[in-house]
């Protein structure tokens, strides 16, 4: 059984889809705010490839000069963060109109990198997963906020991730990191569905639709019409593979 999603503390989901109208929001916010924790926003629809993703956040996190501007240094510059209040703050970064991301293919690679800079600020552990005894343990979390696309459109591509799983509950998406590679991390079993979603592509390429959402649903524990976006998101990246083959 999932727990609500945090803000505020030191555990999984690391990421989440959600609506910019969601309750959950406005009180995990307003309760980070009011521990001395900071919100901080960038805006969605200025990443339209990795480098724009790399500028909008040096931008809006003040990162410092030696940013690399990839994603390995995007995880170590979160993970080491120098902007208002040095690091040392709990963090949120909201993620405002999202929705064209689902357009991207660097959106599973995105998502990874944002999980394993929030399991590397909230469990402090090093990049072997031993204690790091020089870091604050802060809690850092990532939401994804879509002015008009269901959070459960994004579940296939978020979950081509490396080492993500994924779950659905509330009519949130919500990603995080599986215990197989990270020391801390969730275990890779139920609720958590770890990704590719493969699991169905038997049924989809044989043009079996009905059997293939049952599948979804019942993997993830969705509804039917959500079941619906993730089958129509594996059919399209499905089509693309074995065109290109």
């Amino acid at each position: 059984m999932l727990t609500k999603p945090t803000l505020t503390e030191h555990r999984s989901p690391w990421v989440v889809f959600t609506s910019p109208a969601d309750p959950w929001l406005a009180s995990e916010t307003a309760a980070l705010v009011q521990r001395n924790g900071l919100v901080l926003r960038v805006d969605g629809r200025e990443m339209c490839d990795p480098g724009s993703v790399f500028r909008t956040f040096a931008r809006e996190l003040s990162f410092l000069g030696y940013f690399g501007h990839n994603w390995d240094a995007l995880v170590d510059c979160l993970h080491d963060w120098h902007g208002p209040g040095h690091g040392n703050q709990d963090l949120a970064i909201l993620i405002d109109h999202a929705d064209d991301l689902l357009k991207s293919d660097f959106l599973g690679l995105f998502v990874s990198v944002l999980a394993q800079a929030a399991w590397n600020s909230n469990l402090r552990l090093d990049a072997d997963g031993e204690l790091d005894e020089w870091r604050q343990r802060i809690a850092q979390h990532f939401v994804f906020l879509l002015d008009h696309t269901a959070p459960a459109a994004f579940t296939e591509k978020a979950a081509r991730g490396m080492d993500v799983a994924v779950a659905l509950a509330d009519g949130r998406l919500l990603v995080t990191l599986t215990d197989v590679d990270w020391p801390g991390g969730d275990p890779a079993s139920a609720p958590w569905t770890p990704g590719p979603l493969s699991f169905a592509d038997k049924e989809i390429l044989s043009g079996r639709n009905i059997e293939g959402i049952e599948l979804f649903r019942d993997h993830l524990g969705c509804s039917i019409h959500e079941a619906l976006d993730i089958l129509q998101s594996r059919s399209e990246y499905l089509r693309r593979d074995h065109s290109n083959g």
